[in-house]
């Protein structure tokens, strides 16, 4: 009696000819440069986001100023509305994504600056405007080398508020005498 031969057959769905391997490798290769150029246009619109938006949180500061006497607000919680600084000044948004912060200048005085907590989905606060380097450096939102985030200086010398209350939700602190 022959001996019966089994053979297995076996499925290969990978089986492709050269020009389906170039055009998968092709498609592959489109897909992940898509990929990349999103990612950067997405960042480069959040730092033009903050370049617009900097110069508005900055007049409305310089106008709360002019109205406090020439004292600027107390340092704000990440990302929240400075104390007092209400929709009189500037309808304040937490998707800028912007600190803004109060520093000793190292000169006997206060230096006032905001830093964008960078591009990405999550808020990174680094204490850029801490650094009187960066800011005398970069401190018109220009990149600061080895960070994401950017800052923009407000004034380097100036007298803050103290009685100001922060609200932890964001607002205002409701005015005197109410």
């Amino acid at each position: 009696m022959p001996a019966v031969t089994m053979h297995r057959q076996i499925a290969r769905p990978l089986d492709f000819k050269r020009w389906e391997w170039w055009i998968l490798a092709l498609a592959v290769g489109l897909l992940i440069i898509l990929a990349t150029w999103g990612k950067g246009r997405r960042e480069r619109l959040a730092y033009e986001r903050f370049l617009e938006a900097a110069p508005q949180v900055q007049a409305a500061l310089e106008r709360f100023a002019a109205d406090h006497g020439g004292r600027f607000p107390p340092d704000a919680m990440m990302t929240s509305r400075p104390a007092g600084l209400d929709d009189k000044y500037i309808n304040w948004r937490k998707s800028w994504k912007i600190d803004y912060e109060v520093h000793d200048n190292e000169q006997d005085g206060q230096a006032v600056c905001l830093e964008f907590c960078g591009p990405f989905d999550e808020r990174l606060y680094f204490g850029l405007c801490k650094n009187p380097e960066y800011r005398r450096r970069y401190g018109r939102g220009q990149p600061i080398p080895g960070h994401i985030n950017r800052i923009w200086v407000i004034i380097e010398n100036a007298q803050i508020m103290e009685d100001a209350r922060p609200d932890p939700e964001g607002q205002a602190p409701p005015p005197s005498g109410s």
